[in-house]
């Protein structure tokens, strides 16, 4: 069986949430396809970045089944993975930095239950030396409850 097959099978049996999960994946490969810089994750969990100046960013995530943990909150992965998005973003943009940045420490602090529309995360430089760069992030809903907060470090890559 092929993939289209499998793909059609799959939707004939499929529940309503099953649905609107098929339709995130592929929205999240046209979005890919568009926009080359994104990955796939970014693309598929719907992120937004805003640079808010050469040392903050915003990047946002939009609430869907994808997200929900077993007892239907924000999964913590998740949360880190938008953490570590936001923050690596900044690290790769500071000042000096040419090429990007890896992670190379990440700890996140679980504060609230992820619950709402949106996840909004905010991203800080708090030191930009000669090879790291150590970054602070807070993930928020949009009524501005404190979900999650971060620190990390990430390595500047060689030109």
């Amino acid at each position: 069986m092929d993939i289209k097959d499998e793909w059609n099978d799959f939707f004939e049996t499929s529940t309503e949430q099953e649905q609107q999960v098929m339709k995130l994946f592929l929205g999240s490969l046209k979005t890919k396809r568009e926009k080359d810089q994104m990955t796939h994750i970014a693309s598929l969990l719907n992120f937004k970045t805003t640079r808010i100046n050469d040392h903050t960013l915003e990047m946002e995530m939009p609430n869907s089944p994808l997200l929900d943990n077993s007892i239907g909150i924000l999964h913590g992965g998740l949360t880190a993975t938008l953490l570590d998005t936001a923050m690596g973003t900044m690290a790769s943009l500071v000042p000096g930095n040419k090429r990007g940045a890896v992670t190379v420490e990440l700890k996140v602090d679980y504060l609230t239950p992820g619950v709402g529309e949106l996840f909004i995360c905010r991203a800080e430089v708090v030191h930009n030396g000669r090879q790291l760069v150590r970054m602070d992030g807070k993930v928020r809903n949009e009524h501005g409850t404190l979900i999650a907060s971060a620190s990390g470090t990430f390595f500047k890559l060689a030109e």
